[in-house]
C-alpha cells in the first residue's frame, strides 16, 4: 500500500490535470502516492469532448482556450501535444455585434471606434469621461462585504456609461458565461477589472499605463491567441487520460455513481458504485458545485447549502453546417454576438470554419450558434427541430443564408456555466473555510474562481501543490465535528 491514498472525485480537465501535477508533486518530494480517479461517465473529459459528423468536427464545449496562461502550456507540453497545437485564424480579429438589427464590427483602434456606428456621439463622449470617474474605495472588498459588490453591469455604467453597457458588455458576459451582466459580480467574474481601477484609479488611465509598460518590455509575454488543437480539444483530454493510465500509481474508474463523501476512524470514505470502496488520507472533488452538493450533504449540510447557492446557466448550441456559396456573408471573422436589448433568443454565433481549419468540409461553412444562457432558460424547453429553426430564422437575414443545412445538431447542457453572481466572493470564502476545518478535503473545478480551461489548469497546479505539501508535512487530517455555520463564517 502507498504511504498516501488520494481519491478526485470528477474526470473533466480539472480532475485530469489535478491528477497529472499532483503525481508530479510527489515526485518532487519523494511521496509514494497513489491517486483515484472517480469519473461518472463512460469516458472522462467532462464537456470537453470533439464530435465527428462525418467530416463535420464539432466541439460538446469549449471551443479553445488562450495561449496566455503558463499553466496550460505546460500542461501541453508535459503531455507531449505541442507539435498539435492549432492557432486560431488571424480572422478573427474581426468581431461583430448586432446593432439596431445589423451586425457592426467592434473596432480594434481607438480611432477606428470614434468612427464607427457602434455607439452614438453622446455615448462616445460618456466613454470619455470616464478619466473623470473617481475610484470606489470600496472596490475589492466584496469577500468582506458582500454589500459592496459590484455587478459587471454596474461596473459599465458607473465608468463608462448605461449604453456601453448594454451594447459591449452585456453581449461580452452572454459570450463568455451565457449570463446576464445585471447578476454577475464583477469581482468574482472579472477580476482583474477591479484591480486596474484599485492601481490606476480607472480603464482608460490602466491602457495608457500598460501600454507604456509593454513599449518598454523587452518580452512581451504570451499573445493572448486562440488556440485549439487539430483534432479538437479532446485532444487535450486523450493526452491526459494517456498519460494517467500509463502511470501504474494512477487509476481511472469510469461509471462510478458517487453517492456521499464520509470520514471516520481517521480515513475519508466514499460511498457509491462502480468502484470498490477504500480509505483515502485526502479528497478532491472536482465536480460541478451543484454535484458536489448532493455528494457532501451529509457531512457537512452547510458546506453542501453554500455550494447549492452557486447557479448555472442551461445553453443549447447548435451546429450548422452549409455549402459556402449558400451564404452572402463572407465569414472572415470570429463570429457575433447579440446584445439583450436586440431582444433576440440566439446569445450568438461562432464561425467555427473560419476560426480553426478541418472543421468543415473543403466548400463548407460550420456555424456554431448558442442559446439559452442564464437570461432565456425558456428556450431549453424547444424540441431540437424547433431549436435549429429558431437559429435560422435569426441567422439568414444577417448571414444571407439560403437553402436548409447540410448538417443540423443540437448539443444540450442543462447546467452548462456556473454563474459567479453578486455574492460570490464572499459566497467562496465561505466555502472555502469550512474545507479548511476539514483537513484532507478540497474542492477545485469552474464552479469557483474561474469557468475556462486556462483557469482550471491553473488552479490545479496550485492545488496539487497545496496537497502535495499537506501529505508531506504529515498534516493531522482529524474532522472536527463542525457546527452549524455563523455568521463569522459567512
Amino acid at each position: 500500500m502507498p504511504d498516501k491514498n488520494v481519491a478526485i472525485i470528477a474526470g473533466g480537465i480539472a480532475g485530469l490535470a489535478t491528477a497529472s501535477n499532483l503525481l508530479d508533486e510527489a515526485d518532487s518530494r519523494n511521496l509514494d502516492i497513489r491517486v483515484t480517479i472517480l469519473e461518472k461517465d463512460h469516458a472522462p473529459g467532462g464537456n470537453l469532448r470533439t464530435l465527428a459528423e462525418g467530416p463535420w468536427q464539432l466541439e460538446w464545449g469549449p471551443n479553445g482556450f488562450l495561449d496566455n496562461e503558463p499553466a496550460t502550456l505546460r500542461l501541453v507540453e508535459k503531455l507531449g501535444i505541442t507539435g498539435r497545437l492549432q492557432r486560431s485564424s488571424d480572422v478573427t480579429r474581426h468581431r461583430f455585434l448586432l446593432v439596431n438589427g445589423r451586425l457592426v464590427e467592434i473596432p480594434t483602434s481607438p480611432g477606428a471606434f470614434v468612427t464607427s456606428a457602434l455607439l452614438p456621439a453622446r455615448a462616445k463622449l460618456r466613454m470619455a469621461g470616464e478619466l473623470l470617474i473617481p475610484r470606489r474605495k470600496d472596490l475589492g472588498l466584496a469577500a468582506d462585504r458582500p454589500e459592496t459588490d459590484e455587478t459587471v453591469f454596474e461596473f459599465g455604467c458607473r465608468r463608462l456609461g448605461r449604453e456601453f453597457a448594454e451594447v459591449m458588455l452585456d453581449p461580452m458576459v452572454k459570450g463568455i458565461f451565457g449570463g446576464d451582466a445585471r447578476q454577475l459580480s464583477l469581482a468574482a467574474a472579472f477580476p482583474r477589472m477591479v484591480e486596474l481601477e484599485q492601481q490606476y484609479g480607472g480603464l482608460f488611465r490602466a491602457m495608457i499605463a500598460l501600454a507604456r509598460q509593454r513599449k518598454n518590455k523587452t518580452d512581451a509575454g504570451p499573445s493572448g491567441v486562440l488556440h485549439s488543437f487539430t483534432g479538437g480539444m479532446q485532444t487535450l483530454v486523450s493526452a491526459a487520460v494517456a498519460r494517467l493510465e500509463q502511470d501504474p500509481r494512477c487509476h481511472l474508474v469510469c461509471g462510478a455513481a458517487i453517492g456521499s463523501v464520509a470520514y471516520r476512524e481517521g480515513s475519508w470514505f466514499i460511498e457509491g458504485s462502480g468502484f470498490d470502496p477504500e480509505p483515502y488520507d485526502a479528497v478532491i472533488n472536482a465536480a460541478p458545485a451543484h454535484a458536489a452538493s448532493g455528494q457532501l450533504q451529509a457531512l457537512d449540510p452547510d458546506l453542501a447549502g453554500l455550494l447549492a447557492e452557486i447557479p448555472f446557466a442551461p445553453m443549447a448550441v447548435i451546429a450548422l453546417g452549409f455549402e459556402q456559396q449558400r451564404i452572402q456573408h463572407d465569414l472572415q471573422g470570429f463570429g457575433l454576438l447579440i446584445p439583450t436589448r436586440e431582444k433576440r433568443d440566439l446569445l450568438g454565433a461562432l464561425w467555427t470554419s473560419s476560426i480553426f481549419p478541418g472543421r468543415a468540409p473543403e466548400g463548407m461553412a460550420l456555424i456554431r450558434c448558442m442559446a439559452g444562457g442564464a437570461a432565456n432558460p425558456q428556450v431549453m424547453a424547444l424540441e431540437d427541430g424547433e431549436l435549429v429553426n429558431l437559429a435560422l430564422a435569426e441567422l439568414r437575414p444577417l448571414l444571407g443564408i439560403q437553402g436548409p443545412p447540410a448538417l443540423a445538431r443540437v448539443i444540450r447542457h442543462p447546467r452548462a456555466i456556473a454563474q459567479y453572481t453578486r455574492g460570490h466572493p464572499a459566497r467562496l470564502k465561505a466555502i472555502f473555510a469550512r474545507c479548511a476545518a476539514r483537513p484532507g478535503l478540497y474542492l477545485t473545478g469552474s464552479s469557483y474562481a474561474g469557468i475556462s480551461v486556462n483557469s482550471c489548469c491553473k488552479e490545479a497546479e496550485t492545488l496539487a501543490a497545496r496537497v502535495a505539501d499537506d501529505l508531506a508535512a504529515g498534516r493531522e487530517e482529524v474532522a472536527t465535528p463542525l457546527a452549524s455555520t455563523t455568521e463569522e463564517d459567512r
